[in-house]
């Protein structure tokens, strides 16, 4: 039996900088606000506080990826926001004055939004050199963040929830290392590196607009749920084990799918028409979820994460590749992440905070409709862009 490629020595690199930086993030998003909370912020403030960082978060996830591929040193400057970032959240053990941790929270905010899109150039590049499956080697990153939320959710029960933290920094310590012998390496030398005017030019290309507005509405529509999936399904009366078998499901079967045939779709079916796919699948899910489903069909709607976010994840990864220099891969993961993880989700969950109290499951409908305009921009993408790279330089 053929051993798959992602089991190479560079695809299990590539997959245990995934792994390392999902395992941070398992940790940190469902209990970061319980540590902040054991702290003694309010639940109040620690809305504020998180807000607060969304401006950070966007910023970063555009500038610093911007500024490895400036430098043409994404191994080096990943390896530098994961160790400032192991470096920040264990000073948070010292921290005791309430202004100091709110700069604290601000200076998180450059962590994640910094990483990802560096890791998902360096990978889509190492798989594309070492031949083997990007799909694959991303799915240990799905598969971390599902183990970090058991595990820490376990250890939180046995220790206190101070253990988020020291997952939190190992984890980030840990990618400083992983960072530096990154398969992915650099961009190579017979690249020029890129000048701001043309991570400017590429930005404001109409062909690349259309990608952020397809993208960013399709995946950013998940930020309702996110917010609360959860809470609503409390409400018509799951217990805490249900809800969480659910989150479980849904990230299983994205692993499943990343693993298997993730990457076989796309291939098949083009890197847009995954995106417009991943829209499609998104009207359907978000309109069935306003008729409060329970039961088996909540099941088949968890079942739908693998289109609505998998496929198009992947086929916004399929199309930087196809569509936008090596030189500046980073600079375009890096706008699609903070299109559809900063400023749409953070509208998406503006909205739905304002209207869930007094419409419920009805709230979806801003889901369905963000995945709806993702769909549109997806078709519109399709119909402009020819296949061939971006223009970002001058013609001579």
């Amino acid at each position: 039996m053929t051993r798959p490629a992602v089991l190479s020595s560079e695809g299990l690199r590539t997959g245990a900088m995934y792994a390392l930086i999902f395992a941070a993030l398992g940790a940190h998003l469902p209990f970061w606000p319980l540590w902040l909370e054991d702290w003694g912020l309010t639940a109040t403030e620690i809305g504020s506080f998180t807000a607060a960082g969304v401006v950070v978060r966007i910023l970063a996830g555009i500038a610093i990826p911007a500024l490895a591929d400036r430098l043409d040193a994404r191994r080096m400057v990943m390896a530098g926001v994961a160790a400032l970032g192991a470096v920040v959240f264990t000073a948070h053990l010292w921290i005791d004055d309430k202004a100091i941790l709110f700069l604290a929270t601000l200076a998180t905010g450059l962590v994640y939004p910094g990483m990802i899109p560096l890791s998902d150039a360096l990978g889509s590049a190492a798989a594309r050199e070492y031949r083997f499956a990007y799909a694959q080697a991303r799915a240990f990153g799905s598969l971390a963040f599902l183990i970090a939320n058991i595990a820490v959710g376990w250890l939180i029960g046995q220790y206190g929830v101070g253990v988020a933290l020291w997952w939190i920094v190992i984890c980030l310590a840990l990618s400083v290392w992983m960072s530096m012998i990154h398969p992915g390496g650099g961009q190579g030398a017979e690249l020029s590196r890129p000048r701001l005017t043309d991570i400017g030019k590429l930005a404001t290309a109409p062909v690349f607009v259309l990608f952020l507005c397809a993208i960013g509405f399709a995946q950013g529509s998940h930020a309702v749920f996110y917010a609360f999936g959860s809470v609503h399904w409390a409400g018509l009366g799951l217990n805490e084990g249900e809800i969480g078998a659910l989150w479980a499901f849904s990230v299983a079967v994205e692993v499943v799918l990343m693993f298997t045939v993730g990457a076989a779709i796309v291939a098949r079916i083009g890197a847009v028409p995954a995106i417009a796919f991943s829209g499609a699948v998104g009207v359907l899910r978000w309109t069935w979820m306003m008729f409060d489903p329970t039961g088996a069909e909540l099941w088949f709607l968890q079942f739908l994460h693998s289109g609505t976010f998998a496929i198009g994840h992947l086929g916004a990864i399929a199309f930087v590749a196809a569509a936008v220099e090596e030189r500046l891969s980073a600079s375009a993961q890096g706008l699609f992440g903070a299109a559809f993880g900063g400023l749409l989700s953070a509208v998406a969950m503006g909205l739905a905070s304002v209207f869930y109290a007094s419409h419920g499951g009805a709230t979806y409908g801003i889901a369905a409709v963000m995945s709806g305009l993702g769909l549109i921009f997806a078709l519109m993408l399709h119909h402009r862009w020819q296949g061939g790279l971006i223009a970002t330089r001058k013609s001579r």
